[in-house]
């Protein structure tokens, strides 16, 4: 299996860095990507050199659309653009976004000199759609003010979750990945009594323990991406963080897989009703304003590019 990118398995830093842009009109925009793509693993080591930030990681993932124009017909089996999806007054919508730059440390100023050291090189060549800052809040809780990524995977079992393995042995060590940025209502759902927002979210505020099933409405959030299959859950690796300002906040949402297939239908228990009208009501109180996907490759496809 090839090497990953650093961002992929390692653990959540405290800060995070989000850029997705589009592909330039620049005459020699698409070598000089593949050229600062195919250099970003040992930039990425030499900024964590210089600055004394082990922990400095990054990866970079293409859309489906800008593979082609990049790398050729020849893709990662399951990439595909993202799918709007929408029912009733829930929308998750799909947004324009060819590349995807996501770093994450400890710091904030690492996470920064480093993009804008990449951003730089990158010239012309990307046009920003949208850089975001995310930073863990109170020891890992959303603004919601209730813990975030609990279930997510830990330590060896965060590869077999995220990586593509030998069912597409081309791209093995790769990664898909989907985005969304959310915008929370936090006046909304700071009126909501304790206990409906804990039937909201279907976990105990205070001590982050799930809510029994018994007490636990089908509504719920957890209820809706919890999702088992053959006996299995399915899992997504998730490195979302809190980001904002005074006046609109949210949460950055991205998760890593091995397919793009479990984050469709978790995002799909979340929007669409069920036979019983069931939906997520977390969505309530919050919506998604951007959609994309990508996937990113292996640090050995990366260094093949140069």
């Amino acid at each position: 299996m090839g090497q990953p990118q650093s961002a992929i398995c390692a653990e959540g830093g405290k800060f995070g860095l989000y850029l997705t842009g589009l592909l330039g009109d620049e005459a020699d925009g698409l070598a000089r990507l593949r050229q600062v793509a195919a250099a970003l693993p040992q930039l990425t080591a030499d900024w964590a050199i210089r600055l004394e930030e082990p922990a400095l990681v990054s990866g970079i993932g293409f859309g489906a659309a800008a593979w082609k124009r990049l790398f050729g017909p020849i893709k990662p089996a399951a990439l595909v653009p993202f799918e709007a999806m929408a029912d009733g007054p829930r929308v998750a919508p799909a947004t324009p976004a060819d590349i995807l730059l996501h770093i994450h440390s400890p710091r904030h100023d690492a996470n920064f000199a480093l993009a804008r050291d990449i951003v730089e090189r990158l010239g012309r060549s990307l046009r920003g759609v949208e850089e975001i800052h995310g930073f863990r809040n109170l020891g890992g809780r959303d603004l919601t003010g209730f813990v975030d990524g609990t279930e997510n995977p830990k330590g060896e079992d965060r590869p077999s979750v995220a990586l593509v393995g030998n069912e597409d042995p081309k791209f093995a060590g790769g990664s898909y990945v989907s985005v969304q940025r959310y915008v929370h209502d936090l006046r909304r759902w700071q009126a909501l009594a304790l206990s409906e927002q804990e039937a909201t979210i279907g976990r105990t505020k205070a001590d982050d323990e799930e809510l029994a099933d018994e007490v636990k409405p089908p509504y719920a959030h957890i209820a809706r991406v919890v999702i088992d299959e053959d006996g299995r859950e399915l899992e997504i690796l998730r490195h979302s963080l809190p980001y904002g300002t005074t006046s609109e906040c949210g949460l950055y949402f991205i998760a890593y897989g091995r397919s793009p297939v479990p984050f469709r239908k978790m995002l799909e228990r979340m929007v669409k009703r069920d036979g019983k009208g069931h939906y997520d009501r977390l969505l309530d109180y919050t919506r998604p304003v951007t959609g994309a996907s990508f996937f990113a490759p292996s640090v050995d496809f990366l260094e093949g590019l140069g």
